[in-house]
């Protein structure tokens, strides 16, 4: 379901659909994506007659992903008029981290349900966080696209139970699954790990997990060495609560 949601904003049905979307994990935008960057936005440009969006300038603040663009395709309304539900109006100045795709018309676009994160004064640690995990995909030189989507079918999230009230220092750790063409695991890497003894255990936990995929209609059948991101979450003690790991973002 959330996949059908993601997908909407980039065919942009005209007008009937309630644009719900669920917060893509930061690994599955990053993916699934052809351009990331920190960008401001420059100037943006009418609506064309007939089209569900509009033209944007942008300045790239940092690029983590794709190639130097000069413009990006907004879905909306330039005019921040009525329109579809899945709408979305960008004022000039602001500043945001998109994560783009090619639309049928090669133009790079962004919309409600992309995942985009904007850089204000509202939920510095999610945002500190995001930038912390781009700039390992930076630095480790991750800029492959795969847009197959996967689904984790076993119990991560219970094995994961065992780690309530844990301490670490470090709020997430990234690892690589290289799977086989029949969804079984070959191996299971750290990208960028916790630091820790912890990350043994979590890396023989997800070499245990099974998962499932849809790739253009054709289920659980990926290319041989298909690989697939995996972030597990730090959420430190709050309010009473133990502090736990998680595979949610």
């Amino acid at each position: 379901m959330k996949k059908i949601l993601q997908i909407t904003i980039f065919l942009f049905s005209i007008g009937v659909f309630a644009c719900d979307c669920d917060e893509p994990k930061i690994t599955e935008k990053f993916i699934e994506s052809e351009f990331v960057a920190n960008i401001t936005i420059l100037k943006i440009y009418p609506n064309q007659k007939n089209e569900q969006g509009y033209k944007a300038d942008i300045k790239i603040n940092e690029l983590y992903k794709g190639e130097q663009l000069k413009s990006i395709y907004v879905y909306g309304r330039s005019d921040n008029g009525i329109g579809s539900s899945c709408d979305i109006y960008i004022p000039t100045n602001t500043k945001l981290v998109a994560y783009a795709r090619k639309n049928k018309d090669g133009n790079f676009g962004i919309g409600m349900c992309s995942g985009l994160l904007y850089l204000n004064k509202s939920n510095q640690k999610k945002q500190k966080r995001e930038l912390e995990i781009l700039k390992v995909f930076k630095e480790k030189n991750i800029n492959s696209t795969d847009k197959i989507t996967y689904r984790e079918k076993s119990k991560l999230r219970e094995d994961l139970k065992q780690f309530k009230g844990i301490e670490l220092d470090k709020n997430f750790g990234i690892y690589e699954i290289t799977f086989a063409s029949d969804l079984t695991i070959k191996t299971v890497t750290e990208i960028s790990g916790f630091k820790n003894p912890i990350d043994q255990k979590l890396i023989e936990i997800i070499e245990k997990s099974e998962w499932s995929s849809n790739d253009n209609g054709i289920n659980d059948k990926v290319p041989e060495n298909s690989k697939l991101i995996v972030g597990i979450y730090f959420y430190p003690e709050e309010k009473g609560n133990p502090s736990f790991l998680s595979k949610y973002y």
